[in-house]
């Protein structure tokens, strides 16, 4: 991990210092943690995919959970009927040598009113969603410190 110091690093220093060790730490894994439930619930309830992920994953949303404690903290999603995609793959037609389906507009509801599209194959992209959560959250690593060592903790 590496952030910007500005001022004085002996300050900055005996500030570390004057706090207790394993509870900076803990203090940091509990903020690294919620910090990353709250992004994963952010990924998993938006953008354009979220009615696919809603109709395949139920209440996703309510199943992030994240735990802490003095060596560490931990991400995850589970739960019956939860679905995170994060391997990709590909479509192949069954029967035929085309697979043919139609696609949303924006303002479709149930049912989709786009264009009809006719493939050979189609390529999943993998959603890599629990993974980016817990990489953004440890880029925000460096914040929680200060607010820590300011003494103003989220």
């Amino acid at each position: 991990m590496s952030f910007e110091v500005q001022g004085s690093i002996e300050q900055m220093l005996r500030e570390v210092r004057a706090l207790h060790p394993a509870r900076l730490t803990l203090a940091l894994n509990r903020q690294w943690a919620e910090d990353a439930a709250e992004r994963l619930r952010d990924n998993v309830s938006g953008g354009p995919g979220s009615r696919y992920l809603q109709a395949r994953s139920g209440k996703t949303r309510g199943r992030v959970r994240s735990t802490f404690n003095a060596s560490g903290g931990s991400l995850s999603v589970s739960g019956p009927g939860t679905e995170i995609q994060e391997e990709g793959g590909t479509i192949l037609p069954k029967n035929g040598k085309y697979l043919t389906f139609r696609l949303y507009a924006a303002g479709d509801g149930a049912v989709a009113t786009g264009p009809w599209i006719r493939t050979r194959k189609v390529r999943i992209r993998a959603k890599h969603m629990v993974r980016d959560a817990a990489q953004d959250a440890l880029k925000g690593l460096g914040d929680h410190l200060n607010a820590t060592l300011g003494g103003n903790p989220n």
